[in-house]
């Protein structure tokens, strides 16, 4: 046999028995002794083993009950209950622990030799068969986090597309993405909420693909027609997001990113936490970033500003706990968590304004 001897523990009452089996086993396995169930166990929580053979009944420690603590600590390893006295509910009270056999003393070698064989075989291939498990599953779940970066690519080019009609600075749907996922963690977001809350940020205007280019980058205030029609782009926005299930989850964020606080705003006019959170959140960092900006039409307002507008709205625009965690998150420079892989995105080069 290639590779390392099977390691084999001997558990029975009767020395004459446990010579007998060491000579039996000696030559292709490394054979340890115990005289009784608390040794037997002791010894395979010291070591190990990868067989045990151990006697029914015996003082202290029954082989049953050593069978049961053995599976315990390591349940692939392998198990054959040796018995004088054999009976059929023995048998199946062994089996029923997951032991590999049952033998009847007085036992021939060829009949030991062929158990331990099988047992050990049982061994390899339940040990054999979770490696092969665990590999199956680390591939499945690099090709899973791979396929989420190229989708994660594909919706910040989307957005950073969307971002460039409407005559931003580079970078504005990165930091909004960016500010949201800080505030979110400021509320208590994690996990797939905050990834929802990130694709939502990130493509919280991807409906404006529906608005002419004329009313985006017109210089002076729109018609009320015009403003009709800016103002249908949340619902565009949720149409694409409901077409995809990888970015549904982000759907509130995109479609209630204009409501208000008050209820003044739109599409809905709904009002305090009839609006989403991932809605009431954006509708906060959207408008920071929007002050701090340049636009062709204004320059760039301060931090400052932007924190004095948005305090200045809380109860009307914002609501106040949100802004009250946007703060927070301000103060700790919109940190990126790079303990939650649900957010496939590198913000630390990204400027911050507060």
């Amino acid at each position: 046999m290639s590779g390392p001897r099977p390691r084999v523990l001997v558990a029975d009452d009767d020395a004459a028995i446990r010579k007998a089996l060491r000579l039996i086993l000696d030559d292709a396995h490394d054979v340890e002794e115990a005289g009784d169930g608390v040794e037997a166990l002791r010894r395979f929580e010291a070591g190990g083993a990868d067989l045990v053979l151990s006697d029914l009944q015996m003082p202290g420690m029954g082989g049953l009950e050593l069978l049961r603590r053995v599976k315990a600590r390591d349940d692939a390893a392998a198990f054959i209950i040796l018995t004088g006295a054999g009976t059929v509910e023995n048998a199946v009270q062994a089996l029923r622990q997951k032991a590999d056999d049952y033998l009847v003393k007085p036992f021939n070698v060829d009949e030991v030799t062929l158990a331990c064989a099988r047992a050990l075989e049982h061994r390899r291939l339940v040990r054999e068969n979770r490696g092969y498990q665990h590999h199956l599953e680390e591939r499945v779940a690099e090709q899973a986090r791979q396929i989420e970066n190229l989708l994660a690519d594909a919706i910040r080019a989307l957005a950073t597309a969307i971002d460039a009609r409407d005559d931003y600075t580079g970078g504005h749907v990165e930091r909004v993405a960016r500010y949201a996922a800080a505030t979110g963690r400021e509320l208590g977001l994690e996990g797939e909420e905050l990834r929802a809350l990130w694709v939502g940020a990130l493509l919280h205007d991807v409906g404006k693909i529906g608005v002419s280019d004329t009313i985006l980058r017109k210089p002076s205030a729109l018609t009320e027609e015009e403003y009709a029609e800016m103002k249908r782009h949340p619902e565009v926005g949720a149409r694409v997001m409901e077409s995809s299930s990888f970015l549904r989850p982000g759907l509130p964020a995109v479609l209630h990113h204009q409501e208000r606080w008050d209820g003044s705003g739109y599409p809905y006019g709904l009002r305090g936490e009839e609006i989403s959170l991932q809605g009431r959140i954006v509708a906060v960092v959207d408008t920071y970033d929007a002050i701090v900006t340049s636009r062709p039409y204004r320059g760039a307002g301060s931090s400052e500003d932007a924190m004095a507008e948005i305090r200045a709205c809380v109860g009307s625009q914002f609501d106040p706990r949100v802004v009250e965690a946007f703060f927070r998150a301000s103060d700790r420079g919109f940190p990126h968590d790079p303990d939650t892989p649900s957010l496939p995105i590198e913000t630390e080069a990204l400027p911050v304004h507060a």
